[in-house]
């Protein structure tokens, strides 16, 4: 079964090349119901829903149009319901794989989908964002200069506290990401943290194929009295070479909002999401 609902999702995106074990890994599989749809034996489409989430629904490409996609969707918000919820979500931004509604970056911003044409509605979005590491050349970027004082480095286990409140100055929200475990990049200056972000190296994302080494580079932060100066760019581009020089091939940007940013030091947008709801 497993095989085959990781061959339909590589049939459905064939822009996504997941390993299959890095796919049911950020899927959360085991802690999911599958709902199959079979056309003559053969797996024609699924879903997969964990909670009020509908973390994945797909139709193989021979499939569609076809109403396959319409009867899943009718009975993953008929689970949901049962479940007792009052809403569905697709994706839910707490999921590994995908966080809400795919949008191809090409697709036009007004043109319907089928998640719209069947009641969901959306507020907000974000984009992600990679880069290939053999592409990325550190000292030939350009960027601002930041205060020549600005000393880098990871943090030290010890300072938990220290970076936690710095974490506090940008968004509280972001505390429940930074664990014990976590490995976070720092700049410092006059002997405060000035800025932040974690580095996740040989990490599972949606561009892990099983033969690179993707850096997922998040939470990336600068305190507002420290802000403009040049120390976030900075931060961002030599953790991406530290993470070159430690053999990673890929850059990964989850979860934001700063193409242009992010763009300066190379990165491009390969996705989009738009966070979607409808009411049950």
């Amino acid at each position: 079964m497993k095989s085959r609902i990781y061959n339909l999702f590589s049939k459905s995106f064939p822009e996504f090349s997941i390993s299959e074990d890095v796919f049911f890994r950020l899927l959360d599989f085991d802690n999911c119901t599958v709902i199959p749809y079979y056309d003559e034996g053969i797996l024609a489409g699924c879903s997969v829903v964990q909670g009020n989430c509908i973390r994945l629904l797909c139709v193989s490409p021979d499939h569609r149009r076809t109403g396959i996609g319409t009867s899943l969707l009718c009975d993953s918000e008929k689970l949901i319901a049962e479940k007792g919820f009052k809403q569905a979500i697709l994706g839910g931004r707490d999921s590994g794989l995908f966080i809400g509604e795919t949008v191809p970056i090409k697709q036009p911003e007004d043109s319907k989908t089928f998640w719209e044409r069947k009641g969901y509605a959306f507020d907000d979005g974000c984009i992600e964002m990679k880069m290939p590491l053999a592409e990325f050349d550190f000292s030939g970027l350009n960027i601002p200069a930041c205060p020549v004082e600005t000393v880098f480095g990871y943090i030290e286990k010890n300072k938990r506290n220290d970076l936690l409140s710095a974490v506090s100055e940008v968004d509280s929200d972001w505390a429940q990401y930074f664990t014990p475990e976590s490995q976070v990049f720092a700049a410092r200056l006059n002997g405060k943290i000035a800025g932040f972000c974690m580095i996740d190296e040989n990490a599972d994302t949606i561009i892990s194929n099983g033969s690179n080494n993707v850096c997922s580079i998040g939470c990336v932060g600068v305190i507002p009295e420290m802000r403009k100066n040049g120390i976030g760019l900075s931060m961002v581009a030599k953790a991406a070479h530290i993470a070159k020089c430690d053999g990673c091939t890929d850059a990964f940007i989850h979860y934001t909002y700063l193409d242009k940013w992010y763009g300066r030091l190379g990165f491009k947008t390969f996705l989009r999401y738009r966070f979607s709801e409808k009411k049950l």
